[in-house]
């Protein structure tokens, strides 16, 4: 039991890790732009961010995007190099 236990940590830390990261975006653009994104719409893949909202938000991001990649990259441990907009 000992084992699985440890695996169970092992994996509640990296889904906490993501929750973290994904809280830290959401701030980011919501203190740059006044938009506030759900969780679902946003995903972190290979120091990029993928959002999936409507374009009237995406259009937002994208002109305060140098900013909000700036203070992603202060307030998290990942150096997202760019937002893709899908």
């Amino acid at each position: 039991m000992l084992d699985l236990d440890t695996l169970l940590k092992k994996f509640k830390k990296s889904i906490n890790k993501n929750v973290l990261e994904k809280e830290a975006v959401i701030f980011a653009v919501e203190s740059e732009t006044g938009i506030r994104l759900l969780p679902e719409e946003i995903d972190i893949k290979n120091f990029n961010l993928e959002i999936f909202s409507s374009p009237i938000k995406k259009n937002e991001i994208k002109l305060h995007e140098k900013e909000i990649l700036a203070q992603i990259r202060a307030n998290t441990n990942q150096n997202i190099n760019k937002i893709f907009y899908k």
